[in-house]
């Protein structure tokens, strides 16, 4: 008999089960037989349990403007678009529970700048190396929002902001006129 006895586990994730191997060695015990126990794994805590789906995954939730009337426009820069689209879905996110409404990511052309430059800085013009860099750039607009929780918004995206995102912020404040 041997020393090793593999047991199953089921593995369940957010309705999903899996099954995995695992291998136990004992040296107290020279004579024991495979161990049938099936435990079930939750790997996602109980507060967050939901039947078919996982928020993480899922499109940020969005609230719907009453009036319509921009507040702010977040404009994000940076050279590497996946990490661009991760910040934006999390400033999505931010503003929903901050209970802002907000559109969705709008994408913004990409900015090309190519330069050449000479490899040798003697004699060889004709050997030169060419570089490339693209911009790329999104959009989210705020609309129908106190500008107190708007500067709480801003100053948390940059707080959290990632290397490498520039971030610009254009707000407007209405205020009544005044009757004389």
């Amino acid at each position: 008999m041997s020393l090793t006895a593999l047991r199953k586990l089921p593995l369940r994730v957010a309705g999903h089960s899996y099954t995995s191997a695992r291998s136990l060695v004992s040296k107290a015990q020279p004579n024991h037989a495979e161990v049938n126990e099936h435990k079930t794994i939750d790997l996602v805590p109980p507060s967050s349990k939901h039947e078919n789906s996982i928020e993480v995954f899922e499109e940020p939730k969005r609230l719907k403007a009453t009036h319509d009337i921009p507040v702010c426009n977040l404009q994000m820069r940076g050279y590497l678009p996946q990490q661009l689209d991760f910040y934006a879905d999390f400033a999505q996110r931010a503003a929903y529970h901050l209970g802002m409404p907000c559109t969705g990511t709008i994408r913004l052309p990409t900015q090309t700048s190519r330069w050449t430059v000479i490899r040798s800085p003697f004699v060889h013009k004709k050997s030169q190396e060419n570089f490339e860099r693209k911009t790329h750039k999104r959009l989210l607009q705020i609309k129908d929002a106190h500008p107190d929780v708007v500067q709480r918004w801003l100053r948390y995206l940059t707080m959290n902001a990632p290397a490498g995102i520039g971030l610009r912020a254009t707000t407007w404040e209405f205020e009544q006129l005044e009757s004389k």
